[in-house]
């Protein structure tokens, strides 16, 4: 069995600081890069868990969602923005699911 990894993809603030805590990542400008270095992830065996510390747009979020409910390895984790003044209202992943959640029990 392969002893498997975690990996943060994000700003360079927690990139950094998680790295000190001996997590690999990689600092993501763009959501190209996101998207270059996601895909190269998801590839490694190696790897067991990715964490999310950036902003993204919808279409990357339901890229994500997408992925999740197909693949279980590697685990994705989106870390809130906890600085973030309205948080509640960030919760991007979780209002996808239960706006989905809310399509199958109606219909």
């Amino acid at each position: 069995m392969v002893n498997q990894k975690i990996h943060i993809l994000g700003e360079e603030d927690l990139v950094v600081m998680l790295g000190l805590l001996g997590i690999e990542g990689t600092i993501i400008n763009s959501g190209d890069d996101f998207m270059i270095e996601f895909k190269e992830l998801i590839k490694r065996p190696s790897i067991g868990m990715i964490i999310i510390a950036i902003p993204l747009p919808d279409d990357i979020i339901n890229f994500i969602i997408n992925f999740k409910l197909n693949n279980r390895i590697p685990f994705i984790f989106i870390l809130p923005d906890i600085f973030h003044p309205h948080i509640e209202e960030e919760g991007q992943v979780i209002n996808k699911i239960l706006e989905s959640i809310g399509d199958v029990v109606i219909s």
